[in-house]
């Protein structure tokens, strides 16, 4: 029973340090725009409510920390995909070298937790902009098709192996990263998994990947 406790208290760890390190290089990005972009009105106000963004994620990080539970908890409401992915492409606006290219369909709401939904969009958008290596073109689209709101994150930077692909991309601890924590797409999977959803994805070395999250309309 010990070694089960510690075992979830290691994985909800990761979790968290996962969602810190995301919520850093997000800052670290906009620390990187500032002197570029701070006499933009625009970029200001982005940046303004990104860091409120970002501070309100550590405090309910924190929080979290206190109350480790091995189970993820989904609080539902009605939720427009485009809102919660444009908010996550916000938070990135401006990095250097990176062509976003936007294709947000009108797309019906759905009942889901939109911050759980952020943190898969906010890694899927980090893993494709450090994957082109701030010299390449990122695709973000949204789409509804047989019962199924859609977004897909695209990039053509240094794809994966059809072996990481089978053996290593959705377990934990596994990354190509020097910097990783492999657990990112762990846990988003089990977010998207716990909506009653799925990740699809495709990749070639060399050419880029393209994953897609397939929300239900409905869910039981």
């Amino acid at each position: 029973m010990e070694d089960k406790e510690l075992q979830a208290f290691q994985t909800m760890s990761a979790f968290l340090v996962h969602d810190l390190k995301n919520t850093v290089s997000t800052l670290s990005l906009m620390v990187q725009n500032i002197t570029t972009h701070f006499g933009d009105p625009a970029f200001r106000e982005d940046c303004l409510r990104g860091l409120s963004r970002s501070v309100a994620h550590m405090n309910d990080l924190i929080r979290r920390l206190t109350l480790l539970r091995q189970e993820l908890e989904l609080k539902r409401a009605e939720t427009d995909l485009n809102e919660v992915l444009a908010s996550a492409m916000a938070d990135l606006a401006g990095a250097r070298g990176v062509t976003w290219v936007k294709d947000l369909q009108a797309v019906p709401k759905i009942q889901a937790d939109p911050e759980q939904l952020r943190k898969v969009f906010a890694n899927l958008l980090l893993n494709a902009r450090e994957a082109v290596n701030d010299a390449g073109e990122v695709r973000v689209s949204t789409a509804q098709e047989n019962g199924w709101v859609t977004a897909t994150v695209s990039d053509n930077g240094c794809g994966m192996s059809p072996e990481f692909m089978r053996r290593s991309l959705f377990r934990p601890f596994q990354t190509t990263k020097k910097t990783g924590l492999g657990i990112g797409m762990f846990q988003s999977r089990a977010i998207v998994e716990a909506h009653q959803g799925r990740i699809e994805v495709e990749s070639q070395p060399g050419k880029g990947t393209t994953f897609r999250v397939l929300l239900p309309l409905e869910t039981s």
